[in-house]
């Protein structure tokens, strides 16, 4: 909502900015006769115009970072579904084996992995992106 608000206030200052600047130039190089009526409506028009067009910008790019964020909704719901097929198997096979040990240890992998998916899927439906993550701690798997 205050986004939105944000956005209609910047384009009703745009429209009257040029409006202001349309009509100051015009009662400015223009004799005061019976064309006066004639500016101020011509400078408002242009003005309206212009909330008009800043108005249509905005939702455009409003649009186009929807669609950017619809593809990298797509494109993590793939990598997750790959990621979750691939470690699957391995999570049968280790617990078929009945270690416990080793069971515990793919759990708290399969957490981790999780934990991580559900990161990225938040950073990337809002925005953020890191190629490395200083906060990531790298853990060493006991052989």
């Amino acid at each position: 909502m205050r986004a939105t608000r944000r956005k209609i206030l910047l384009a009703l200052l745009c429209g009257l900015m040029v409006s202001g600047v349309t009509i100051g130039l015009d009662l400015s190089f223009v004799r005061f006769d019976h064309l006066l009526a004639h500016l101020v409506i011509a400078g408002s028009i242009a003005g309206l115009l212009t909330i008009i067009f800043t108005l249509a910008l905005q939702l455009k790019q409003e649009e186009q970072h929807y669609l950017f964020a619809a593809e990298r909704a797509a494109v993590l719901a793939e990598v997750n579904h790959h990621v979750r097929n691939a470690v699957f198997p391995l999570c049968v096979a280790v617990n078929h084996s009945g270690n416990p040990e080793a069971s515990r240890l793919v759990t708290e992998c399969v957490e981790r992995i999780n934990m991580a998916l559900r990161d990225a899927s938040v950073d990337a439906s809002v925005g953020r992106y890191s190629r490395t993550r200083p906060e990531a701690k790298v853990h060493k798997i006991a052989a």
